[in-house]
């Protein structure tokens, strides 16, 4: 294994990995690696969403106070929901002599933190808290997590939609990329290079072919937006409850909370500026003005002019036609109308940049 060292776990504070078992870096040499400095008892590998409940239940019934998850942003997404929807099971309430079964509320659940390991395609939530990206590296961040040594968390809100918690969603041609990537992947194979074959293959020739621009109309529905100028400052009045923040031709309509969009794309470089809102771009310019400022887009630089930014916490966004949908980094089909929100609370997340060591925890 390299230079990896093993520390010492604190076992007041005990760390659940949670592996998707069929992400292609889940190897069987990395299992084998990690069984050789993880209990058993603290390794979980799902294959399907009922496995990832269930993992859920015994992560919370057990009372793990951090758990890492491994195999991209959609095996993160995917966790935080379960684990929400897990604690938020119905208890047993006797006030008054009454015996019924209550949810219980979102702001009293007690969520453990969370760490996001290098082990997906995209991994925006991983770049985004400095998680290595070598095997070697994996391994030493699970390491550090259950030693102490990594224990400094930042809040990580989060967009709701439709029921369903996640840093990013959006609709138009990066969800088609995704949708793309899935109903091809069969074919052209998993990862970096499949999702290059699905965009020259099928996502732009459709886009070429498409029939004129799609419009849209982007309402206000929370409290008070703003829109954004290409440094990230504040462009004229704040847009009030009930007005249209946007309507016209749209090919990209999508809402983050960090800054990353995966492959180390800042998409959303004013994503922290204002905490409990999320940014929201809309763009209607085409492949060749992307590709021209493709090296100042892919850094998070000034956008160019056609490329609109805004600060808001709910807002519905409705096309004149089906558009293709991603939420969390995983495809959701088609939608033709969507609402984003701010979900009701933040995670705590461990920040693989920020190493405290252990003789400084112990003076």
């Amino acid at each position: 294994m390299g230079n990896v060292e093993r520390l010492p776990a604190r076992s007041a504070d005990r760390v659940a990995v949670l592996l998707n078992a069929n992400a292609r870096s889940v190897s069987d040499t990395l299992k084998r690696e990690l069984e050789n400095f993880v209990p058993l008892e603290d390794l979980y590998y799902s294959r399907c969403f009922d496995d990832a409940r269930s993992i859920s239940r015994q992560v919370l019934d057990k009372g793990y106070r951090t758990v890492l998850t491994g195999g991209g942003d959609g095996t993160f997404v995917g966790y935080v929901n379960c684990l929400f929807d897990q604690a938020q099971q119905p208890r047993v309430d006797t006030a008054l002599g009454a015996f019924k079964l209550v949810p219980v509320p979102v702001g009293e659940i007690l969520m453990p933190r969370f760490g996001v390991l290098k082990l997906g395609t995209g991994n925006a939530v991983a770049d985004y808290v400095g998680a290595s990206g070598r095997r070697i590296g994996v391994v030493e961040d699970i390491l550090r997590a259950r030693s102490g040594e990594v224990s400094v968390a930042r809040p990580l809100h989060l967009i709701l939609h439709d029921g369903k918690r996640a840093p990013f969603a959006g609709l138009g041609i990066d969800a088609a990329v995704l949708n793309d990537y899935v109903s091809l992947k069969e074919t052209v194979g998993p990862g970096g290079l499949g999702y290059f074959c699905s965009v020259v293959g099928k996502t732009l020739p459709s886009y070429l072919l498409q029939r004129g621009i799609p419009q849209v109309e982007v309402l206000n529905l929370g409290g008070r937006a703003q829109q954004l100028g290409p440094d990230g400052k504040p462009v004229g009045r704040e847009i009030e409850h009930g007005e249209v923040i946007y309507r016209g031709p749209c090919k990209i309509a999508a809402v983050s909370t960090v800054p990353n969009y995966g492959f180390g794309f800042r998409a959303f470089p004013h994503a922290l500026r204002a905490p409990g809102r999320f940014q929201l771009r809309l763009t209607a310019i085409g492949v060749p003005k992307v590709l021209t400022h493709l090296r100042t887009l892919w850094r998070g630089g000034p956008a160019p002019t056609g490329v609109l930014d805004f600060q808001c916490d709910k807002v519905s966004v409705r096309f004149d036609r089906e558009m293709p949908l991603q939420v969390g980094g995983d495809a959701e089909g088609y939608r033709r109308e969507v609402v984003f929100e701010m979900a009701e609370r933040p995670l705590e997340l461990l920040d693989f940049r920020a190493r405290q060591s252990l003789s400084s925890e112990s003076m």
